[in-house]
């Protein structure tokens, strides 16, 4: 049995989606990132709120996803900070 070689890959002709292209190189940028992210959910739920008033609803289930997407991610971004401040205050009572 002959197996032949296998060419190298040109990695330059792979395509990335444009939401992996510019990832935050800091914690900062990423925490700022995820807030803008869960501030986008939020007016997403807010659109589809104001849609399921007025009756204006084509999709029922996408606009029902787009609220509850909103309130899981608003959950987790307070869950976050809750996390950040009890770190911060763990730092501060530590004794040099």
């Amino acid at each position: 049995m002959n197996i032949n070689k296998i060419g190298s890959a040109d990695i330059s002709k792979i395509i990335i989606p444009e939401t992996q292209k510019e990832q935050p190189s800091g914690f900062g940028e990423l925490l700022k990132s995820f807030i803008q992210d869960v501030n986008n959910d939020l007016n997403n739920a807010k659109v589809a709120e104001e849609q399921i008033r007025s009756g204006n609803v084509e999709n029922l289930q996408e606009l029902v996803y787009q609220i509850e997407k909103s309130d899981i991610s608003l959950r987790l971004i307070t869950e976050i900070r809750n996390k950040a401040l009890e770190s911060y205050q763990e730092i501060i009572r530590m004794q040099v």
